[in-house]
């Protein structure tokens, strides 16, 4: 499990996050999460009993990991977090990507299918922007229909189609 904590601090997961009476606290910082404060969880991970999220709040300056136990992680599902934390749980973690940014799936250029993904720009149905603000712009899956995050050389693509919102 240390070699899964080492490889999430390579992406600036280092804040440690307790779950703790209703809240989720930082290890040595004033700051605590509520059900609904702007966080986003990029990444969950289970090492047998044990489950680890990767944690990210940009408008708070907090990006760490979680760790729960078993019977936590249950009781986390009945509280209003729940909707946060309903995301894929890795089980196998050899090689640890991030596959959502702020809520959304992250896709790399590898993934990347100009038929199926455009970029959008001043749509009034974007997510909650990880600032407090709105984006201006952001990439749909028009398979899906959901947002989702590119990775910034997805951006330089000629295949890249972009779509402005017209009232």
């Amino acid at each position: 499990m240390q070699t899964l904590y080492k490889a999430l601090k390579t992406y600036g997961y280092n804040d440690r996050i307790i779950y703790d009476n209703g809240l989720l606290r930082i290890e040595g910082k004033e700051s605590v999460l509520g059900p609904d404060s702007l966080f986003f969880v990029d990444a969950g991970y289970r090492v047998m009993h044990t489950f680890l999220f990767a944690i990210n709040a940009p408008k708070y300056d907090i990006k760490g990991v979680l760790e729960l136990d078993l019977q936590t992680y249950h009781t986390l599902g009945t509280t209003p977090f729940s909707a946060k934390f309903d995301l894929e749980i890795e089980q196998h973690w050899e090689q640890v990507t991030i596959k959502r940014q702020y809520g959304m799936r992250k896709i790399a250029k590898a993934q990347f299918d100009s038929e199926r993904y455009i970029l959008r720009k001043g749509f009034p149905d974007f997510p909650s922007c990880p600032y407090g603000h709105t984006f201006k712009m952001l990439g749909y899956d028009t398979h899906t229909k959901e947002y989702v995050r590119f990775t910034p050389d997805i951006l330089k693509l000629d295949t890249l189609k972009t779509e402005h919102y017209k009232e």
